[in-house]
């Protein structure tokens, strides 16, 4: 279930970038990634609730990264590396690092709590 969330999720953070086509490729492509990770449930929940309360923040971590990496390039490299491989690769790469701190935040933040409570 988790899986189709974050696709979702996925597809409104791309809705930024034109150039990069959510088409099947691209949705079987993230779909592999997801499940080569082979999250544990405790992963699972913890992105069931990201999606849920941060998916904002997730969305806003990988524009903010993926933007940086863009701003390194030139206009006319710009425009071409969007439509690349390369650069749906790599938007995944950024989205998945986006989300998995936000795992390791939301980890901390329950450990914290734990040992604060104590």
């Amino acid at each position: 279930m988790y899986i189709n969330d974050l696709l979702k999720a996925f597809e409104k953070a791309l809705a930024n970038y034109a150039e990069l086509s959510t088409d099947a490729a691209l949705k079987d492509e993230f779909r592999r990634s997801i499940e080569g990770r082979k999250y544990d449930l405790q992963d699972e929940a913890l992105i069931e609730a990201i999606l849920r309360d941060d998916e904002s923040e997730l969305t806003d971590s990988f524009t903010s990264a993926f933007n940086n990496l863009l701003d390194k390039l030139e206009a006319t490299s710009r425009d071409e590396f969007l439509k690349s491989k390369g650069a749906r690769k790599e938007a995944i790469r950024i989205y998945f690092a986006s989300l998995e701190n936000l795992i390791t935040l939301y980890y901390n933040g329950l450990i914290g709590r734990h040992f604060s409570a104590a």
